[in-house]
């Protein structure tokens, strides 16, 4: 390296260095010393380790040289509290002492001790080290900082990809619902129902926001049934209503398979939502707790959100007429623990309405205009 290229590294360092010893002759030789390493070097020197200590944890060094015989609090003690202190794990600590003893140089090196200089100092030998030291303390700094702000690059570029997953859910499940016409409104909302009746019921948070956008995908499996049955205004007949059956399947059978958790989730409940508690639902006949909960959970939501919907075989609902069906039917087609915890919290659920009645979200009309 050249004398001016030395020079500008040494320059660039701009460091803090802290010089602890109860003896004033001997921080002012190191003061001397560290002040020549660089012009940008400022030294804080104390005669007591306490002090010391208290500015350490208000504003950390680059480097610290301590004695290690002091009174009150000696240089092992002081290096022990100052490697505990919040920012001060990774500060080169040199000890300074008159002492040739291993016993003292390993207490040292147990406290945290980084590097030792020994009584009467070299002034030479003692500015490379503490050189050598600061340059690797702000290299440490550099990768601390650059390792920061990948971790908070990767955690936006995750929060990325799970707004992107999040919105082809939604467009996902939108496709189940675009060719009866309806408002995409209703599957936010469904899944908020799930929401606040799996909470009620104690599911983790992770599942619960899981559930959220897995519970509006139960219907994904109508994009398979015809038109003239999904569309038919009015009864359908046994046949056609077995035909209707199979969007469960359906559904499951795209959904299926996907690393997914949303779609993991999305396929539990696409298969499930229409099992009834008491045994007399499909596709499967499910009775009970053989219901995957999520499924019971989404089926309360669905059964509520699709009787307050105007749909082209019916009108709307009114709230108070379909929470009065949701306790109906509790303990035959929906399980007990979910109505009760619907109807415990049947006043979020009405708020709920209330602001999904003013959220405005594209028409399908205007999602096939946009998209």
């Amino acid at each position: 390296m050249s004398r001016t290229t030395s020079q500008s590294a040494q320059n660039s360092l701009n460091a803090t260095v802290m010089i602890v010893d109860d003896q004033m002759t001997s921080r002012l030789i190191l003061e001397t010393i560290t002040k020549s390493i660089a012009s940008n070097i400022e030294v804080r020197s104390f005669d007591n380790a306490e002090t010391a200590l208290e500015l350490a944890r208000q504003q950390p060094p680059n480097l610290v040289l301590a004695d290690v015989k002091m009174p009150h609090m000696d240089g092992i003690e002081f290096t022990r509290q100052l490697r505990s202190l919040p920012n001060c794990h990774d500060i080169p600590i040199v000890i300074i002492t008159i002492y040739d003893d291993r016993t003292t140089l390993y207490k040292a090196l147990d406290a945290g001790a980084t590097d030792f200089l020994r009584k009467p100092v070299d002034h030479y030998e003692c500015k490379v080290r503490c050189r050598n030291l600061l340059a690797m303390n702000k290299q440490q700094l550099i990768i601390r900082n650059r390792a920061s702000s990948l971790e908070s690059q990767v955690h936006l570029a995750t929060e990325a990809i799970h707004t992107r997953e999040k919105e082809t859910l939604y467009r996902l499940a939108r496709a189940g619902e675009f060719r009866e016409n309806i408002s995409g409104r209703r599957l936010l909302r469904m899944g908020q129902f799930s929401v606040i009746i799996a909470r009620a019921l104690g599911l983790p948070e992770d599942e619960c926001r899981i559930l959220e956008f897995a519970a509006p995908m139960h219907d994904i499996g109508k994009i398979g049934i015809p038109d003239a049955i999904l569309k038919k205004p009015d009864r359908l007949t046994t046949e056609e209503f077995e035909v209707m059956k199979n969007h469960t399947t359906i559904g499951y059978e795209i959904l299926k398979d996907s690393p997914s958790p949303y779609l993991q989730m999305g396929a539990i409940i696409a298969l499930n939502h229409h099992e009834k508690y008491d045994g007399h639902g499909y596709p499967n006949g499910l009775k009970g707790e053989d219901i995957p909960l999520v499924a019971r959970i989404a089926a309360v939501a669905d059964v509520f959100d699709a009787l307050i919907s105007k749909r082209s075989y019916k009108d709307a609902w009114p709230r108070d007429d379909a929470y009065s069906f949701i306790k109906i039917a509790r303990g035959a087609h929906l399980d007990p623990a979910c109505v009760d915890a619907f109807v415990e919290n049947y006043s979020a659920i009405a708020d709920c309405c209330d602001e999904f009645e003013n959220l405005s979200i594209p028409s399908v009309a205007e999602f096939s205009g946009n998209y």
